[in-house]
């Protein structure tokens, strides 16, 4: 790992993982993908093949509803944001503000990658967020400690010359 002073290395980082309402939902939404696909292959012929889709997708989806994290770094450079589904970086000079909260204005609490309006995203696997006011919109992540990803946004943002 590079130097704390060298550019490019981690102000911060946070690995924000689903909840337990979450992590009993996705492991629902696997069983019931199995018992679906189970019926549905029980009815023979091309069944079968859709039976073992209906599996491989409802168990995918249980699997990231249950595991699916969010991951954020903070560098000198850019924040990434980090999801099984989708990533997305943004350039410290395009940061506008920065606020510990949920000041997306979308469509409110949920799970998952969500466009929730124009210009507006939200990576949400529960727990405490914090929002990017950036050049091209808003961005509401799920962190470990929103007061700490602030302060090292803050700083970095400081240290652009």
């Amino acid at each position: 790992m590079p130097a704390a002073t060298s550019p490019g290395a981690p102000r911060y980082r946070s690995v924000a993982r689903p909840g337990r309402p979450l992590v009993v939902v996705g492991a629902l939404v696997a069983a019931v993908g199995v018992v679906a696909g189970l019926l549905v292959a029980a009815l023979g012929g091309w069944s079968v093949a859709l039976g073992l889709v209906v599996i491989l997708v409802l168990v995918a989806l249980g699997w990231l509803i249950a595991r699916g994290t969010v991951t954020v770094s903070v560098t000198d450079r850019d924040i990434h944001v980090a999801h099984p589904l989708a990533s997305r970086r943004i350039r410290m000079e395009d940061v506008t503000d920065v606020g510990a909260g949920d000041h997306v204005n979308g469509f409110g609490y949920g799970w998952g990658v969500r466009w929730e309006g124009r210009g507006k995203w939200a990576y949400r696997v529960g727990g405490p967020m914090a929002t990017v006011v950036h050049r091209r919109g808003r961005l509401g992540v799920s962190l470990e400690d929103p007061h700490e990803f602030v302060e090292a946004v803050v700083a970095a943002r400081q240290d652009i010359t």
